[in-house]
């Protein structure tokens, strides 16, 4: 194998055709020769060696192992490098559907160990790219492919023991390619170990590529910021001291859990949750999700307490006796939402049999009364009830047992006949309970938001939360926006806009007093914005004007959350007088002038990529194929613990593939929303979807009525791309919606990040001057409240009402339970 030595750092940078070319005719000339080369001796599972001066040994054999392998190889139709450099200057999530629709699972079969170094740098930049996007449904299965993938880690060890061996230093003179490839490979393994997928093989090469940069003999490269980023991840990975965002992955609650009381440990856990300066990322992050747990947990413990204590809770979720867990009759042509019901007249609803039964028509005539009569009461009582809620069933207020299941299904038809769509996730201590007696109540807090929240939390990383400085580290100087042209100023209404901080001149066509101009300017040239408003003093027309400037200077798309869809719509309603290139993410819209924007209506496959349309395909026909698993598995469900884990693993997998679909719908949303000015959504869609932010790649995030949304609701809209968010709100007037006010902790947890970034270091700005009260009003909350409120002149002309001879009154009255 001399030649191929001899070949040197050229072998690494040719294509594999034609490798394999030079490496035919140069086993044809030996041959004619009479010799044989020899690769037998090589094993593979040689434990090489690590110490610099063996490092050419453990790269020779890789040469030797590459070469063995090439004609095996040849016949394998796979990416060529020519693809995969197209491939890595598309946009992310086209890159993505280019290579999960190629022929060949692109994550398997596109690699292999007689890859030259440049193929090899395509692929891990490639895979480093798809998996950025963080797509929900298959991250997790991308994630697995690389760990599982033997051969491509070989050659991340081989990379990186080239990447730091002095004597291929000429190879590394792109500075750019070198960082994409500490990088991703930093990124990859972080990720891996963050979804606890690190396989024996993996640790072990993550150790090798660790003692190669160790062991270098290249201090110019170990010394690079990156690469020490590299080595400190390795070394916290094969450690297992990385902090794990993946603790409590999931937000269900045991059936200890429910048992410990609220005030247990409750200075403990208020302490525990401070948040403080100096913070790591992963430590910042668990916390927000314990504090969302928590949140959620608060009153559900104290009901569960109660209801145990005491058989009945007064002021607490309705309490369902006797209600049965069925089969649909028609399980076989059961739909995804179809398949499970829980029967709410359970042992109170007559059978047919019983009716035809009756010979008598009185009698027939009166169950079939009480029939229709149960059946009404329990549309009564269920009609409340929303998909996502989340549903407890025990057998006893005892509750030896439980089961846990979500709300899938509240048609008005299976209402009307006492069912409710549902999917059972967690059971404890139980086996079948297919037309058992249950006790069935509503968890008190609405369980989708909690739940939605706290899974786009667990795909946070280190390296992914934005303006950290401000929301862990108390920076108070901010920074203008990133994406400003400095040389380029802002415009408003085609009038020239100068936003010196010393003196900045407004137009005479932009309709602001100068208390809300100053706030306009500050949020303009400030990236992170915190802007209050008393009642009545502009507000949301301070934030239609900074949007109408936005969208006409900053050319990206500007995202616009809320709390609730009633201010969402109401906001959308005054800025659709100055666009209409709006997209409206959610189905909740009120207003029918808003509905035309809503993205359902906007959707058209000429816009779309032709990949997504065949991705859609494979996926949906995935779908299919874990449906029937799933019906074949409660069909033949005996209640035993082994049949149970078997169902429990096929509904996971089936809920991975139902992910995917649902992130293969945002996707054609996404070619819609990148030519939209404005993408309006609330805080519960915006957590739910958080990765449509990321192929968008949103840099301005605005915040309507910030001070009612939580800080972890906060933390789920914003993404690595975003560069500009501004906060517009009041914390004396509004508070987040926390499940359970009068619980001491709580009361500590209703603390929106507005309220505690305004209340410390980073100073907002507050609107001074307020045009809705009558001063006899207004001087009720100033200065208790607002030390520098003013009336605007236009407050002293309103009418005396008539026959009334005070405009305020107060009214003083008991009230008797």
């Amino acid at each position: 194998m001399s030649n191929i030595e001899s070949d040197g750092e050229d072998w690494f940078n040719k294509d594999e055709e034609e490798i394999l070319r030079n490496l035919q005719c140069k086993v044809k000339n030996k041959h004619a020769e009479g010799t044989e080369a020899n690769t037998e001796d090589i094993e593979p599972n040689t434990e090489y060696a690590l110490g610099p001066s063996e490092t050419n040994e453990y790269l020779h054999q890789k040469r030797l192992e590459a070469s063995s392998h090439l004609s095996k190889e040849a016949d394998v139709k796979k990416m060529t490098t020519s693809q995969m450099r197209k491939a890595i200057n598309l946009e992310p999530l086209d890159v993505f559907l280019f290579v999960i629709t190629h022929e060949k699972n692109f994550f398997v079969h596109t690699i292999s160990s007689s890859d030259g170094l440049e193929r090899v740098i395509l692929y891990l930049r490639i895979w480093c790219k798809v998996c950025e996007l963080e797509l929900p449904g298959f991250q997790k299965e991308l994630l697995q492919y690389f760990v599982n993938n033997d051969i491509f880690l070989e050659q991340l060890r081989f990379l990186t023991a080239k990447l730091f061996q002095k004597k291929f230093k000429a190879i590394w003179k792109n500075v750019e390619v070198v960082e994409q490839i500490l990088y991703a490979m930093r990124f990859l393994i972080v990720r891996s170990h963050k979804w606890q997928l690190i396989t024996t093989k993996a640790s072990y090469i993550i150790d090798h590529i660790k003692k190669l940069i160790e062991d270098s003999d290249n201090p110019d490269m170990v010394q690079r910021q990156l690469s020490q980023q590299l080595k400190f991840e390795l070394d916290r990975v094969l450690k297992d001291e990385c902090k794990q965002l993946n603790e409590n992955v999931d937000i269900y609650p045991t059936l200890n859990e429910l048992f410990k009381g609220n005030g247990e440990d409750c200075d403990q856990i208020i302490n525990a949750l401070k948040i403080t300066e100096k913070l790591e990322v992963s430590e910042y992050i668990a916390k927000q999700k314990r504090i969302l747990r928590e949140d959620f947990m608060i009153p559900l413990r104290d009901y569960v307490c109660k209801l145990k204590e005491f058989g009945t809770a007064p002021h607490g979720p309705e309490i369902y006796e006797d209600v049965c867990i069925v089969l649909n009759a028609d399980f076989n042509n059961a739909k995804r939402h179809e398949m499970l019901f829980v029967d709410v007249i359970g042992k109170k609803r007559p059978m047919e049999e019983d009716i035809k039964n009756i010979s008598l028509t009185k009698q027939k005539k009166k169950l079939a009364r009480d029939r229709k009569l149960a059946q009404k009461l329990a549309r009564g009582k269920v009609s409340a009830i929303k998909a996502g809620s989340l549903l407890l069933f025990t057998t006893s207020r005892n509750f030896e047992n439980l089961i846990l299941a979500t709300v899938t299904n509240t048609h008005i038809y299976l209402l009307n006949l006492g069912y409710l769509g549902i999917e059972n996730v967690r059971q404890y201590n139980i086996g079948t309970f297919y037309d058992r007696p249950l006790l069935m109540f509503e968890a008190p807090a609405f369980f989708e938001p909690y739940n939605n929240v706290y899974s786009c939390l667990n795909t946070y990383g280190e390296d992914k939360l934005s303006m950290k400085q401000y929301i862990i580290d108390g920076e108070s100087n901010v920074s203008p926006p990133r994406y400003l042209q400095r040389t380029k100023p802002y415009s408003y209404d085609r009038e020239k806009l100068s936003l010196d901080t010393t003196k900045p001149t407004k137009p005479k066509s932009l309709p602001l007093n100068e208390s809300q101009f100053n706030a306009y300017c500050k949020a303009l040239t400030h990236e992170f914005c915190l802007i209050q408003g008393p009642p009545g003093t502009g507000k949301t027309h301070l934030s239609v004007h900074l949007v109408r400037t936005l969208i006409s200077n900053a050319k990206t798309p500007t995202v616009i959350i809320t709390y609730t869809n009633d201010s969402l719509d109401k906001f959308l309603l005054k800025l659709s007088c100055y666009t209409s290139n709006i997209l409206r993410f959610g189905s909740q819209t009120r207003l029918p002038e808003i509905s035309k924007f809503n993205v359902q209506f906007q959707t058209t496959n000429e816009m779309v990529n032709p990949c997504l349309k065949r991705l859609y395909y494979v996926v949906n026909e995935e779908f299919k194929t874990k449906f029937a698993i799933v019906q074949q598995m409660h069909s033949n469900f005996d209640g035993s613990e082994e049949s149970y884990q078997s169902l429990l693993a096929a509904q996971r997998a089936l809920r991975d593939v139902q992910e995917k679909l649902k992130t293969i719908r945002i996707m054609f949303q996404f070619y819609v929303a990148r030519k939209a000015d404005i993408i309006a959504m609330t805080s519960t869609f915006a957590a739910r979807n958080n990765f449509l932010f990321r192929l968008l790649q949103c840099k301005i995030v605005i915040f309507e009525e910030a001070a009612e949304i939580l800080e972890s609701h906060v933390l789920a809209c914003l993404t690595e791309y975003t560069e500009h968010v501004i906060m517009i709100g009041d914390h004396l007037q509004l508070k987040p919606y926390t499940s359970n006010y009068g619980n001491s902790l709580t009361s500590q947890l209703n603390i929106s990040l507005f309220e505690r970034l305004f209340v410390s270091n980073l100073k907002g700005y507050t609107l001074n001057v307020q045009y809705r009260m009558r001063p006899c009003i207004a001087d009720l909350i100033h200065p208790t409240f607002y030390t520098d409120l003013k009336n605007d002149y236009s407050v002293n002309n309103y009418p005396v009402i008539r026959n009334m001879d005070k405009n305020l009154y107060f009214y003083t009255h008991f009230w008797n339970v």
